[in-house]
């Protein structure tokens, strides 16, 4: 087994085989620099664009040189997928750490606090979209497409990461109705639906705005403040604690999915 740590980031690798320190040290990096040139192409031409072929001929080696690292494109597309999902993850825990930060300064309630989590859960996917539009466009086109499915056990190790995400959202959902927030209902299910419409409605937005229609720059804050307010909040409170969490600057992103591939 093959454990490359980054940037608050563990990619494992299944291998049978023991290696020295030296020699792991070696492969890890190797992994990374595919996967970083992966990355590239995926943004630059889709998973379509994605061959170990490709690969070898943008880092000028042979396909037997990538084989070594990663046996099938499959392997490669659930590492990118898993990669990218990880930065989405970090990126989250970033913005609610800085919302903590920013509540305890203010003295915000326990109320408060739970609502601005779930708006700033939804607020840095969106800006997450605006700062990286061709990975979010990766996203999206797994999401919405079967044509690039992967083995069950490739699947089960992106969903690894990406069902942590839904744990946590859910959580928070847990957490507003048990404050009284939300009337009672399954948080896994709303944690569903708030995502499913959080990437529908940015979906949809990319391609409206391609055919000439302009959107509301708080297009998606509205459709977050409905959801919520549908399941018992206050739309009030909502509006306020999207206002200050939008003049606070508390999603603002200051990294990038290539970070964690960076030499430790």
């Amino acid at each position: 087994m093959i454990i490359i740590k980054n940037v608050n980031m563990v990619y494992i690798f299944s291998d049978k085989s023991e290696r020295s320190p030296i020699v792991a040290k070696n492969r890890s990096h190797k992994m990374r620099e595919i996967l970083s040139v992966a990355l590239t192409l995926a943004c630059e031409g889709g998973l379509d664009n994605l061959t170990l072929h490709r690969l070898a001929d943008r880092m000028d080696r042979s396909v037997g040189a990538v084989y070594r690292y990663f046996p099938s494109k499959e392997a490669v597309v659930a590492e990118v997928q898993r990669l990218i999902a990880t930065h989405i993850v970090l990126l989250t825990q970033d913005a609610q750490e800085k919302l903590a930060a920013f509540a305890e300064e203010c003295r915000m309630s326990d109320e408060d606090r739970a609502l601005a989590a779930l708006l700033v859960s939804g607020l840095s996917y969106e800006a997450y979209a605006m700062k990286a539009p061709l990975e979010f466009g990766l996203v999206s086109h797994y999401l919405s497409s079967t044509r690039h499915d992967l083995p069950e056990r490739d699947a089960a190790h992106v969903f690894s990461v990406t069902s942590s995400s839904l744990d946590g959202l859910a959580g928070l959902f847990t957490q507003a109705e048990e404050l009284h927030l939300l009337r009672a209902g399954s948080s896994r299910e709303r944690a569903v639906a708030f995502w499913g419409a959080l990437q529908g409605t940015m979906d949809v937005t990319r391609f409206v705005i391609r055919g000439g229609w302009q959107t509301s720059p708080s297009l998606i804050t509205q459709v977050l403040i409905s959801l919520l307010t549908g399941w018992g909040a206050d739309r009030t409170r909502l509006e306020a604690l999207s206002n200050i969490i939008a003049g606070a600057h508390i999603t603002n992103i200051k990294r990038n999915a290539s970070d964690l591939l960076l030499a430790e």
